[in-house]
């Protein structure tokens, strides 16, 4: 009888899930950001682009409102820009002589004109800032366009040519590229408007199976971290906490058994001490008679105390760019935060 009790008590343990509240996961435009739209004009012009650590937002178009599976984002493009993002990450269909915004096959409800327009409006109110942005074509064009999607960039950079600059290294200087945006090319169409995307040093490990790949994305992300802050100040680091397939992009980034900011915890169905020895970084909880449930924790929280564990220790080079899905305040301010020795 013992022994069964026992058996039923562990295993609640597995299966409890935990309420958690965490600023660097917001589901909401209330749940507490801050403007920071000037951060950058407290770092040196002579900084290059390449040392800058960098908030940015994975498929950034993707905050309508859509289903588990398509919403990565919170804030529209003037709320990400207000409160500190970036870096972008544009994707594209070339449609009826335009670019449509997608995620996959999933058209998002918004223009590349759009996303333009917000960067501009931003740009003349705030020109210490500088914008950059990976353009990708993310679905094959369909059949009624009548010029190329070399011709349509064209056209839309004429649009905005005053706050535009075409980058030929991520070795620039900022005070060359204040006011205004810049692109990073991924797909020939566009390679004569910006620095290509693929000479930065990228992990993008987005593939998990099931949420317990979870860990593993985590791994990736903590050693391209400890790659960066160990790094040329010449290399480009990009950092994708992000990841989708056999789990939603909200529990990657929250481990949150729904996507609520203060949604519960999902627990991992292990327990210490048994497997103490599992999934070290993710937190111990509930503990009760000695026998504590590991749960799971995301990728923005624990990129979050991984960041804040360097700036305590003043590390010389920075993380670089860091590409979050749905990134809490406390997140944000922790990337801007480690830009501490470029300070003027």
């Amino acid at each position: 009888m013992l022994k069964i009790f026992f058996y039923i008590l562990i295993m609640s343990f597995c299966t409890t899930s935990h309420a958690h509240w965490d600023s660097a996961y917001f589901r909401k435009a209330s749940d507490g950001f801050t403007s920071k739209s000037k951060w950058m004009s407290s770092i040196r012009d002579d900084v290059l682009l390449s040392e800058i650590a960098i908030p940015g937002t994975h498929d950034s178009a993707a905050y309508k409102g859509f289903v588990d599976s398509v919403a990565t984002q919170t804030l529209n493009f003037d709320q990400q820009l207000e409160y500190g993002i970036r870096m972008f990450d544009i994707r594209v269909r070339h449609t009826s002589d335009r670019f449509a915004l997608h995620h996959g096959t999933v058209f998002l409800d918004v223009m590349f004109g759009d996303f333009l327009n917000s960067v501009d409006r931003f740009l003349e109110k705030n020109p210490s800032e500088t914008v950059i942005f990976r353009l990708k074509e993310e679905m094959k064009p369909n059949n009624n366009n009548t010029r190329s999607m070399s011709e349509t960039l064209e056209y839309y950079i004429s649009l905005h040519k005053d706050k535009y600059v075409k980058l030929t290294s991520l070795n620039t200087r900022l005070a060359e590229v204040r006011g205004k945006f810049a692109i990073l090319s991924d797909g020939r169409e566009f390679w004569d408007y910006g620095v290509s995307y693929w000479q930065a040093n990228i992990q993008d490990e987005y593939h998990l199976k099931t949420n317990w790949d979870l860990y593993t994305k985590w791994e990736h992300v903590k050693e391209q971290l400890a790659t960066a802050t160990s790094g040329s100040s010449r290399t480009t680091y990009i950092n994708y906490l992000s990841g989708s397939g056999g789990s939603f992009p909200y529990f990657v980034a929250s481990g949150h058994s729904s996507p609520g900011t203060s949604a519960p915890r999902l627990s991992t169905g292990l327990t210490t001490p048994g497997w103490k020895y599992s999934y070290p970084d993710f937190p111990r909880v509930s503990c009760f008679i000695g026998i504590c449930t590991i749960a799971f924790e995301g990728t923005n929280i624990l990129t979050r105390d991984t960041i804040n564990q360097y700036n305590r220790l003043g590390v010389n080079r920075t993380v670089g760019i860091i590409i979050a899905d749905f990134p809490g305040e406390s997140l944000i301010s922790s990337i801007i935060a480690n830009n501490k020795n470029l300070q003027k």
